[in-house]
Order: C-alpha cells, then sequence, then structure tokens
C-alpha cells in the first residue's frame, strides 16, 4: 500500500476554547510570556455561521497571538449557549482545552476532497467580515476529526485582499510612543 500524498503543509494555527477570554490571555502572558494578543470581538455584523444545520452570528471573543511569522495560538470565547465553542466547553466540563488546530494547504479543494475521502464531515462553517467590511470574508470550516484527532481540524480560505479589523483592545496594553 503507498503512503497518500501530503495535503498539508503546516500549521497556521491552534486555538484553545475558554470561558473566560481575559483570564486566559493574561495567564499566557503574564505566567508564560507569551502575547501580545489582539482580541477581536464577533457578531451578526462581522460573521455568520452554519453550526448543526443552523445558519447565523455565533457571537465570540476571539484573542490572536503570533508565535512566528507562520504559527498563531488562538483563545476563543463564546458569547451564546450555543455553537461549537459553547458545546465543546459543555462536553469538557467548562475547562479550557485544545479546540482545533487550523492546517495550511497549498490547494484546499484538494485538502477538502481529502478530508471528504477520509469521511470527516464539515461542522462548522462560517465567514468572517475584515478590515473592510463589504469586501472579501474569510471563510473558515471545521471538520470532524475528533475521532482520529482528538480535537477538530479546520481549513480556511484567505482572500488575497483579506485584512484583518482592527482589534477591540490588545493584552497586554501597548504604550504610546513617546
Amino acid at each position: 500500500m503507498t503512503a497518500p500524498q501530503p495535503v498539508f503543509t503546516g500549521a497556521d494555527h491552534l486555538c484553545v476554547v475558554t470561558r473566560d477570554l481575559d483570564t486566559a490571555i493574561r495567564t499566557w502572558s503574564d505566567h508564560y510570556g507569551v502575547g501580545p494578543w489582539q482580541v477581536y470581538a464577533y457578531d451578526e455584523s462581522t460573521m455568520e455561521a452554519t453550526y448543526c444545520d443552523v445558519t447565523g452570528a455565533l457571537p465570540m471573543l476571539a484573542a490572536l497571538c503570533s508565535l512566528s511569522d507562520t504559527f498563531r495560538l488562538e483563545v476563543i470565547q463564546p458569547l451564546t449557549q450555543a455553537g461549537p465553542y459553547h458545546d465543546s466547553l459543555a462536553a469538557h466540563g467548562d475547562a479550557d482545552h485544545l479546540h482545533h488546530v487550523r492546517l495550511a494547504a497549498v490547494d484546499t479543494a484538494v485538502a477538502r476532497a481529502a478530508l471528504a475521502r477520509q469521511g470527516r464531515e464539515v461542522v462548522y462553517d462560517a465567514a468572517f467580515a475584515g478590515a473592510d467590511a463589504s469586501g472579501p470574508r474569510l471563510h473558515a470550516r471545521y471538520y470532524d476529526t475528533v475521532p482520529d484527532l482528538g480535537f477538530l481540524l479546520e481549513l480556511s480560505e484567505r482572500p488575497a485582499s483579506f485584512a484583518m479589523p482592527d482589534p477591540v483592545r490588545v493584552y497586554p496594553p501597548v504604550s504610546p510612543a513617546r
């Protein structure tokens, strides 16, 4: 039997889900020296998602921290009693835990097809607005790889012209230049 051709080219980020984003990013920063964290707020004006066959906004806070030019940490706090983050926290006794890993792929269509051949279904499909709210959106999909990997696998499509919006805050706060 021949080994399958590599589909993924690296890891983009890993995501921890939490009930308390501020405490989580303070712990990462103050105890482990990981930061700064850029915090983004998502609601019906900045995202649309489909989860468990229901489409709409699933409000959340998301914090991102770059560890290198190609790898980030993400911490997400759900702001509603529905959605993949809330459900995952409930399944883990509300403890912070690894929720998903986003892998990079040269060709996302090939990666999606490979996951489909494995029988891995999309369990979450979302589009996020960038700095230009009327511009192209980043599209993210979570695949159910929990039985094989213990977490969800994310693939995303980021249009070349997509830019992240301004964060709602940064931790630790950045001192103004003098």
